[in-house]
């Protein structure tokens, strides 16, 4: 080729050259479209930016009060009911019922990075209210979480004085009054029994009439029972507390709580309830790069999309004489950051990926 030759091609000519080379680079980027993900600088880089979250524990402490009352014709329990059990003071203390722990993410402000929005479908990701990433190419899925639901706490109103015949309210003594409704309470069960076995009188003209009409004799036992052997009346409690750990949580008998069976749960610093532990220990499941190796493998700026492989840590809440909890519990923390290929999200190859927003994992991996 004459190389003077090309030197005399007129200026408008080689420009014209070159608008053609460009026009047919930018024509196969398609082709050579890749998954770039960035760590985040304000104003540097165009596109979808994520975070990757830390893990916070939740831990909810449900309790319940207990109050016994004695019933008004608790001596006479067990002469007329053979019930040896009957309460016989009244008294009021608190118990566990159990102990819930909840994992969320919250956002690392140190892994924040952007998803460039290239010809890649890594750009077509969802994140949540808080920016944690939650899924690419499919829509999220909710954490199944149990939800705390307590019992429902209600107090007992005593309305046996409803179900009492006039003789027993006209009795002149209390003996005599306990005497003729253990009487009513025998005569009670004499009716359930003959309607169960269908020797009554009147039967109900159907399954659902026999119910309802069991349920009210039912009742009216119960109430009338109440009148020997006492009531117990439960009203539940919840209490929410939270931990964040660090990359080096292990924790030993640190202070979550105190409680007193007398005063239930009381903070930490209240001297008059007996204190309630916890551990927590990195099971050191996840080996942990060095500086070194974290630089090779430069984590911070890499074609693909960064996630969380979480360590698993154990959790132990526990009293003097009682184990309340003890669970392994996946903390990112205590995990590293990875990367995934850029060759999952080219057009031709393309996956949904569902990520854990409590830890940055990786949930599923399926093609589109």
């Amino acid at each position: 080729m004459d190389f003077g030759l090309l030197c005399k091609i007129p200026n408008s000519t080689r420009i014209m050259k070159k608008l053609l080379f460009i026009i047919a680079v930018l024509t196969a980027a398609p082709c050579l479209a890749q998954t770039e993900v960035n760590s985040f600088f304000a104003g540097a880089n165009e596109g979808v930016t994520y975070y990757l979250p830390d893990t916070k524990l939740e831990i909810t402490v449900n309790t319940a009060c207990i109050t016994r009352t004695p019933g008004e014709f608790n001596r006479y329990a067990e002469r007329y009911l053979r019930i040896n059990n009957a309460i016989a003071s009244a008294d009021s203390y608190w118990e566990f019922t159990d102990v819930k722990v909840k994992s969320i993410g919250i956002p690392n402000s140190e892994k924040m990075y952007t998803i460039k929005l290239n010809n890649s479908t890594a750009g077509n990701v969802s994140i949540n209210e808080s920016g944690i990433i939650e899924a690419i190419n499919t829509k999220p899925v909710a954490r199944s979480v149990a939800e705390v639901v307590l019992p429902t706490s209600k107090k007992k109103q005593n309305d046996a004085s409803k179900y009492m015949t006039s003789e027993i309210l006209q009795a002149t003594s209390t003996a005599k009054m306990a005497e003729l409704t253990a009487k009513e309470i025998y005569l009670i069960r004499e009716s359930k029994l003959a309607i169960t076995r269908g020797l009554a009188e009147n039967m109900p003209q159907d399954g659902q009439s026999m119910q309802l009409v069991l349920d009210e004799l039912d009742k009216q036992e119960r109430a009338l029972t109440e009148l020997f052997i006492g009531r117990t009346d439960t009203v539940y409690h919840t209490h929410t507390y939270t931990l964040l750990p660090t990359a080096k949580c292990d924790t030993t008998k640190a202070v979550l709580l105190r409680f007193s069976r007398k005063l239930g749960v009381l903070d930490k610093e209240n001297l008059a309830g007996a204190p309630v532990y916890y551990n927590l220990r990195d099971l050191k499941s996840v080996k942990i790069p060095t500086a070194e190796e974290l630089e090779k493998k430069k984590l911070l700026k890499k074609e693909g999309v960064c996630y969380n492989i979480p360590g698993k840590a154990e959790l132990t809440i526990y009293t003097g004489s009682r184990r309340l909890y003890d669970e392994e519990i996946p903390i990112a923390q205590l995990g590293v950051t990875e990367i995934l290929s850029k060759t999952l999200f080219n057009k031709k190859t393309s996956k949904k990926v569902v990520f854990d927003t409590a830890t940055g994992a990786v949930t599923n991996i399926e093609d589109q």
